[in-house]
């Protein structure tokens, strides 16, 4: 490992472990360059691709390297067939992101994101790879919990846009579109499914933080519906609620930025060193 000088002129080192291998569809955004010294993968919510997440990227301190998970079936990749089953899907994740796992890493999962991203981490401790020191769901009930997502397998196209007109998300020329509706559908149907899957756990439960954020006025997934994620780690927990409804982090930004920024801020100094598991629980 080098040191170059960052922006703010302070050594900062140059990671050979992060080849070209990470610049794929996965990761659109991935820059070999980086001088971070720690990395984010945040996982999307359903039918939100990477460009959701660019203006956290943008607004992140030259220690972090954020790097939005581009799924099949979404904005770049809107073509590839969406991947409707958790994990096959994980599994291909984590084949991707393997060759980056060579600093200090953390995820973000958002609502759907946040159950994929509980799955890739047991999936890491399965094969014994490196771990995450930080995990960071919002907006999604915890996996014990009974499921409140709509089982939309049975909806015919206008029942299944109706159903997605109740969520904020959905840009309002999506829904006039039927063009864009019928490239889309089949990606939102295949997130509809996942967001109800269980999680394949290595081990309950994980050694790791975690950090749940809720929307005060989140219709979906309350406060309450956060907490129960406490039982998904033996390690520190913190549930934080921030102003805004399902989607909070476009209303509230700052106040989300922020939190996500304060607490990934000790892995800026952790100088390039994965965590390894250094033991599989048994359940």
């Amino acid at each position: 490992m080098t040191k170059i000088a960052n922006k703010n002129g302070h050594a900062a080192p140059v990671y050979a472990a992060a080849t070209i291998a990470c610049k794929s569809a996965w990761l659109p955004h991935f820059d070999i360059a980086t001088t971070a010294t720690a990395r984010l993968f945040v996982l999307p919510f359903a039918g939100g691709g990477a460009a959701q997440f660019l203006p956290l990227r943008g607004a992140a301190p030259d220690w972090l390297d954020i790097q939005p998970i581009q799924t099949p079936g979404r904005e770049s990749r809107l073509l590839e067939p969406a991947i409707n089953d958790l994990p096959v899907l994980i599994n291909a994740l984590m084949a991707e992101i393997l060759p980056c796992l060579d600093r200090p890493f953390a995820f973000l999962g958002y609502s759907m994101g946040a159950r994929m991203s509980l799955a890739l981490a047991h999936a890491l401790l399965a094969g014994r790879h490196p771990q995450p020191r930080q995990l960071i769901v919002a907006a999604h009930a915890a996996p014990s919990l009974p499921s409140r997502v709509p089982i939309a397998d049975s909806l015919d196209s206008d029942a299944f846009w109706k159903l997605i007109a109740q969520y904020e998300g959905t840009p309002g020329d999506v829904l006039k579109d039927d063009e864009l509706k019928a490239l889309v559908e089949p990606s939102l149907r295949a997130d509809f499914r996942i967001a109800r899957q269980a999680v394949t756990r290595a081990g309950l439960p994980l050694d790791i933080p975690i950090l749940a954020l809720s929307g005060l006025s989140d219709p979906y997934v309350g406060p309450g519906d956060m907490q129960p994620w406490r039982d998904e780690t033996s390690g520190p927990f913190r549930l934080e609620v921030i102003d805004g409804g399902h989607f909070f982090f476009r209303s509230h930004f700052e106040h989300f930025s922020g939190v996500v920024f304060d607490t990934l801020e000790p892995l800026a100094s952790e100088h390039g060193k994965p965590r390894w598991p250094t033991k599989i629980n048994e359940s």
